[in-house]
């Protein structure tokens, strides 16, 4: 009998590593540092492709933040024909670019805006379906220089 607990204890701690080594897959080649830093300012973290972005809701602010260089924010959203509008606001000094992109989810453009500051602007949702926004450094994919992390908030208004 104390075989059959004792096994099965050690099951339930085997399958609980693994589940916890899944959960962290995303994030693995993060830096420690970066992963902690990332959970302090970013609660969407990781969000850094559409497959786990968050869906978002219209007329709803959301806080995060562009933590480094490489770091690339997208929201999921749904959207019908109509206005868009977005409203961005840093919530720090920085001057830091950000590249704001609205794309449908099939990869075909919508709108592109890059701001140094902050801003709102409208974009035409010509059909029906799914969306995404992209927040990031102008060339988060190519440079290497670091950033100091760069909160934000951003409110979407769009016809569900």
């Amino acid at each position: 009998m104390k075989k059959a607990v004792i096994s099965l204890l050690t099951l339930a701690v085997a399958l609980s590593a693994s589940a916890s080594a899944f959960a962290a897959e995303p994030t693995k080649n993060m830096k420690s540092s970066q992963k902690a830093a990332a959970s302090v300012t970013d609660p969407y973290e990781p969000n850094d492709s559409v497959e786990f972005a968050p869906y978002i809701n219209s007329n709803v602010s959301y806080t995060a933040a562009i933590n480094h260089h490489k770091d690339v924010d997208f929201y999921n959203f749904y959207a019908k024909p109509g206005s868009f509008n977005f409203a961005f606001s840093r919530l720090s000094a920085s001057s830091e670019p950000i590249v704001i992109w609205v794309k449908k989810q099939s990869g075909g453009q919508v709108e592109r805006v890059r701001i140094t500051g902050n801003t709102s602007f409208s974009v035409n949702i010509p059909e029906e379906g799914q969306y995404h926004i992209q927040i990031m450094a102008p060339d988060a994919l190519l440079d290497n220089r670091p950033i100091t992390p760069i909160p934000y908030s951003f409110k979407a208004v769009f016809n569900q």
